[in-house]
């Protein structure tokens, strides 16, 4: 069954049309619907794509628009010609009806000699095709037309007619009917994307004592991913507070025992195994202690318990510290305590991050640890060592030498603003130069390899010494400010050096002043052997000599230096 589109009004039709192009394009690009059919400009509906632009003109001509008809041809050249304006890529017509070849020949020749837009029509055909695609959307209109026939037999509730409500009142019923099966369990059921879950649900604290129910499956693993077979040991082996999902593959056969209503029995099941809420020991204060070799305290961290778990295999703990997230996995007998331990810096402050890697570096270094629950002490021993190699160690401390500088510049600023999530390349170098230079140190800029000035057009002995010289000292004074997370930091005035910088093609300069058009001409300094510029931050009353100064290494992958005719340097000109 499909719409009736021989019958049909323009409203419904604009109704139909419009949720049609949302769901057809919406998650591709951008879909806009104007208001006011015939006040429109020219647009019903448009279409912007990464690579081009639609608009869509609705006209609801059940019977099509040949030439005996007046009025229709004239209205659709009318809306073709006010579209025009707006450029679009293509103009379509959107019509509920097959077009004969006359009409189709009016519509394809309204573009007639121009390249674009191109011309298309979508009429009764593509909208059957389309919406057979989205049989929920057809169907959605479909109910209306059924609505009044419904009616006529007695049979609103059944139909849903009555929308949401009659949708309360069917499920209200089966609620009631479910409830009345067991005095101990219920189910909560739902309906999701076409798929009917089953949650049981206690009616009381005791239910599992009064009125058992068990679950036994059977699986199989060996060819499972090695993270579903680590989350089956985390989550049945410790009780863990996470989601496990098996799929089908990894169940043989599973089986549910308890009263009659509930058993049940399936092979190649889905299995999921969500924890309850709020879990156990949910908000629990937590105190994490870092012990030396003779057993005193080093350090003490307070966190707030996620989850206490058991399982078949042990215990499990998880506790959320500042900026971290920490689970503890105490088997009965056999293997030794594990630990996972992950952080995540963004949003915290650079104290608060700079705690979280110190509490992250102790656990993966293999520290002696007790943890205590609501005062009282519930476990010791060592985490186990994370085993970093030199990778992991270069890749920490680049971390936590980032989180540094930033608390620095910050201070020195008086700009605070939370760790940002991501850090692009020259972001960081930019900061780890802003680091260097309140530190009073000399850095040799990546960012800077020329310097450039605009002339006056005044010629002096000096400027010539300066254009015919093989190499002089250069410096100057910037106020500098650091690029970073989408803020600027100001250090302040920074000297700007080099002991030997070069014009960049003297001779057009020369020729410029020979002629008197020196007059804002931009004149090019270089450092020699194509170095760096070198940057240094003087307090006042500084009286260093910048030819006793070293450039610091950044010590940081960082980006290359800018090109000679690169418009970008962050010291601007």
């Amino acid at each position: 069954m499909g719409i009736e589109w021989k019958h049909i009004e323009q409203p419904r039709f604009d109704q139909i049309v419009e949720a049609l192009v949302h769901r057809v394009y919406a998650d591709r690009g951008d879909v806009k619907v104007v208001n006011g059919r015939g006040g429109d400009g020219g647009i019903d509906i448009k279409v912007t794509l990464p690579d081009r632009a639609r608009i869509l003109q609705l006209k609801c001509y059940n019977d099509g628009f040949p030439g005996s008809y007046k009025g229709r041809r004239a209205s659709i050249t009318k809306s073709f010609k006010d579209a025009l304006v707006h450029d679009p890529d293509e103009w379509i017509l959107v019509v509920p009806c097959t077009l004969s070849p006359s009409e189709d020949a009016f519509v394809r020749g309204l573009a007639k000699g121009a390249e674009r837009p191109r011309v298309a029509v979508w009429d009764r055909a593509w909208l059957d095709d389309k919406l057979a695609a989205h049989a929920d959307l057809r169907d959605h209109f479909l109910r209306e037309d059924l609505r009044e026939a419904a009616k006529d037999y007695g049979a609103e509730l059944a139909f849903l007619a009555g929308g949401s409500d009659d949708v309360a009142v069917r499920m209200e019923a089966l609620g009631q009917r479910i409830d009345r099966l067991d005095p101990h369990w219920s189910l909560d059921v739902a309906y999701r994307n076409g798929i009917v879950e089953q949650t049981l649900r206690p009616k009381h604290p005791r239910a599992q004592q009064v009125s058992p129910i068990s679950f036994t499956f059977h699986g199989d693993l060996q060819d499972a991913d090695p993270g579903l077979t680590a989350a089956v040991q985390r989550v049945v082996g410790f009780g863990a507070a996470e989601e496990l999902v098996l799929p089908p593959s990894a169940v043989q056969r599973l089986s549910v025992e308890g009263p009659e209503w509930l058993r049940f029995s399936s092979e190649n099941a889905q299995v999921r195994m969500t924890p309850v809420f709020p879990a156990p020991g949910q908000g629990a204060t937590a105190e994490l202690s870092f012990l030396d070799a003779a057993g005193a305290i080093q350090s003490v961290y307070e966190g707030i318990v996620r989850a206490l778990g058991e399982g078949s295999a042990g215990q499990s703990v998880h506790v959320d510290f500042t900026g971290s997230r920490v689970a503890i996995y105490h088997p009965r007998e056999g293997a030794g305590t594990t630990a996972e331990c992950g952080i995540d810096l963004a949003g915290l402050s650079c104290g608060d991050a700079l705690q979280a890697l110190d509490f992250y570096e102790r656990i993966m270094a293999g520290s002696a640890f007790r943890l205590r629950l609501g005062g009282l002490d519930v476990a010791t021993g060592t985490f186990p060592a994370a085993g970093f190699d030199a990778d992991d160690r270069e890749a920490f401390k680049r971390l936590r030498m980032t989180v540094e500088d930033l608390d620095v510049v910050q201070r020195h600023c008086r700009f605070y603003f939370p760790v940002p999530g991501e850090v692009r390349i020259d972001e960081r170098a930019f900061l780890r130069i802003g680091r260097l230079l309140v530190d009073g140190l000399c850095v040799a800029s990546p960012f800077l390899t020329t310097f450039s000035v605009e002339l006056n057009g005044q010629d002096s002995p000096f400027l010539r010494d300066l254009v015919a010289s093989d190499g002089v000292r250069h410096r100057a004074t910037v106020d500098y400010a650091v690029q970073f997370a989408g803020r600027e930091l100001p250090i302040g005035p920074v000297t700007v050096f080099h002991p030997r910088v070069q014009v960049e093609n003297p001779e057009l300069v020369l020729q410029a002043l020979e002629a008197g058009r020196a007059e804002g001409h931009r004149l090019t300094l270089r450092p020699a052997a194509n170095e760096e510029y070198r940057l240094y931050f003087p307090r006042p009353d500084d009286t260093t000599d910048l030819n006793t100064l070293t450039p610091t290494a950044l010590g940081i992958p960082g980006p290359r230096p800018c090109r000679p005719d690169s418009p970008d340097s962050p010291l601007g000109t």
